[in-house]
């Protein structure tokens, strides 16, 4: 009896510092990938909005309006146009879409930041060959671009990401 408990007391201390051990390296690695993940989104920006100079970020909370699947909006400063990121659900949850739209209403260029998507199947959505029909698209771009064979969630799920990204361009731009 004593020996049970014995080991019930040592595999609890053991749990509760490696949650402890864990804790601390999370407080001190937090800001660190936080600070990448903005730096990754900035550069992303000006990749998105060739000839982009600098980048304010609207405040999404207080657009009540927007799809809840924008998470961020980034105006270009000198009105060249927005950089909308929409995280959706493909096949598998945690696909984060970035598109780049004018200030006259069409596509400059799209992509994907993260995703969890089968690379054989659903990862062709990050592909240019895919990814470059968007291009010169406006709102209007539905039956425009070819969806990926075998990969039909991902690629709804995608069309429906850029589809939120121009009701948020609406939404924005007329601010």
């Amino acid at each position: 009896m004593k020996d049970s408990i014995k080991s019930v007391v040592v595999i609890t201390a053991i749990c509760l510092i490696i949650a402890a051990l864990l804790g601390v390296t999370n407080f001190f690695t937090a800001p660190v990938i936080e600070a990448g993940e903005k730096q990754r989104a900035a550069d992303l920006c000006m990749e998105l909005l060739p000839g982009a100079k600098d980048f304010v970020e609207f405040k999404t909370d207080s657009l009540y309006e927007l799809p809840t699947t924008v998470t961020a909006i980034y105006k270009e400063s000198s009105g060249l146009g927005y950089v909308i990121q929409i995280t959706t659900k493909g096949y598998e949850p945690g696909l984060v879409i970035m598109c780049g739209i004018s200030a006259d209403g069409k596509i400059v260029q799209t992509k994907t930041l993260s995703s969890n998507e089968t690379g054989t199947i659903g990862g062709k959505t990050e592909k240019e060959e895919y990814t470059s029909q968007y291009i010169g698209l406006d709102s209007s771009f539905a039956d425009k671009v070819d969806g990926v064979s075998g990969a039909t969630i991902t690629s709804t799920a995608y069309e429906k990401a850029i589809a939120d990204a121009f009701a948020a361009f609406e939404i924005v731009s007329a601010q």
